[in-house]
């Protein structure tokens, strides 16, 4: 059972209310799902992303701002998505996936503009398709093979006599011989896991279309058989070969799905998977990346960037450093930039706008230590927040408070915000 809740969303039981329905904001669970939430809630780092508190005699759950995907033992699958706006579940998903593509070091980067279309389905079920894009791909050139060494009583001589093992083993049996050889097969440490992968996916419940793809790729794999050990296969098919580099985007695939790989830790067993990510991370990555893209050819751009001290002392150490996000700069002038994902409001009747007061003095410290006049902190635009806000610290140092949309596209934010620099 899928069901889809934005971040800062609530999880209810179920049998609390009556008739309960659904919204993007909260969600309504079985007994057995919210017992074993509320489980994970207090497993150490998972509060991180769960909270679990009583509003009128009745459970919640808190959803932080992570978001992913969820599955327990008891098969209730959950996407958390982000909560830019009052967007769809599409609109959101396509938001979740364009910040992925852009994860360093990810295989992330593979999903294309024909997924981000592809959003009406659900986020397990469409990086399961490109796993299978991935993996097809790979099967078009045919499985690899390897030489693998292997270890046997035979009747026959085939290799190499292992000469104590023999006399352990054939002291009476004089028609045996115990050999080692190699022997080229596809049975090898990065096919075992790719049919696992396989088999684990066919366990799961997706669109027939999709089922159908696992099993018509498990049939290629019938001389492979399954990993005993998961953990050294994959670090076995983890060494530098060029013979197996076309294996590396599917296998990083395989991996996630195998290893539950996110950024966040999990610990117990009610998780079936668990693939979530802090959204200030996504959102810092993807600002960061297009900045280095789009600005690279008139301005040095520096991401996180830890050449300041908020305190410098003579003769002493340097203490409290400071991390902007991006550092924007040419020969004439210096630009500090700060991601910060929450939705601001903009109305009258909120004097602060929704901003931290801590934000605003770190800025400050930024624009004194850097020497820079022009320093701008950069929000998810939403229905609330859609024109930039200005203010003014001293002696000419302005703070601009600029919203990025994040369902226009990317180049065009980025335009807007370089004319700022002009």
């Amino acid at each position: 059972m899928l069901q889809i809740i934005s971040e800062y969303g609530t999880i209810r039981k179920a049998s609390d209310y009556d008739l309960p329905k659904d919204s993007f904001s909260e969600i309504f669970v079985c007994d057995k799902t919210f017992f074993n939430l509320k489980i994970l809630a207090f497993s150490g780092a998972n509060d991180l992303i769960f909270s679990c508190l009583t509003q009128k005699g009745k459970e919640q759950i808190k959803v932080k701002n992570h978001v992913g995907l969820i599955q327990t033992t008891d098969g209730t699958q959950i996407e958390i998505l982000p909560k830019s706006s009052k967007n769809s579940a599409k609109e959101a998903r396509k938001i979740l996936f364009k910040m992925l593509r852009v994860l360093p070091n990810s295989p992330y980067h593979s999903l294309s503009k024909a997924h981000l279309e592809n959003c009406h389905l659900p986020v397990f079920e469409i990086f399961v398709n490109i796993f299978l894009d991935e993996l097809e791909k790979l099967l078009s050139q045919g499985l690899g093979r390897n030489y693998e060494r292997h270890e046997a009583n035979e009747v026959f001589v085939k290799g190499k006599i292992l000469v104590s093992e023999n006399i352990r083993q054939n002291y009476i049996k004089k028609e045996r011989f115990f050999v080692v050889y190699d022997e080229f097969l596809e049975d090898i440490p990065q096919n075992r896991v790719l049919k696992t992968c396989l088999q684990v996916l066919y366990s799961q419940s997706f669109t027939n279309k999709t089922q159908q793809r696992i099993l018509q790729n498990l049939t290629i794999f019938n001389e492979v058989s399954i990993s005993i050990n998961i953990q050294k296969d994959l670090e076995n098919s983890n060494f530098k070969n060029r013979i197996f580099e076309r294996y590396d985007a599917v296998l990083n695939w395989a991996k996630i799905f195998l290893n539950q790989q996110s950024f966040s830790p999990f610990s117990g067993k009610i998780l079936q998977l668990a693939l979530l990510f802090p959204m200030e991370v996504l959102f810092e990555n993807y600002v960061g990346t297009h900045f280095r893209k789009h600005f690279s050819e008139n301005y040095e751009v520096t991401l996180q960037d830890k050449g300041k001290y908020l305190i410098d002392r003579h003769l002493e150490t340097s203490r409290f450093r400071l991390i902007p996000d991006i550092v924007v700069q040419n020969q004439e002038r210096i630009f500090i930039f700060d991601t910060k994902w929450k939705l601001l409001d903009d109305s009258k009747s909120n004097k602060n706008y929704g901003i931290e007061q801590s934000d605003l003095y770190q800025m400050y410290a930024y624009g004194k230590k850097y020497s820079s006049k022009q320093l701008f902190l950069i929000y998810p635009a939403n229905e609330n927040f859609k024109s930039p806000l200005i203010f003014d610290y001293d002696e000419g140092m302005t703070l601009q408070i600029l919203p990025f949309d994040l369902n226009n596209e990317t180049v065009a934010e980025i335009m807007k915000i370089e004319n700022l620099l002009r």
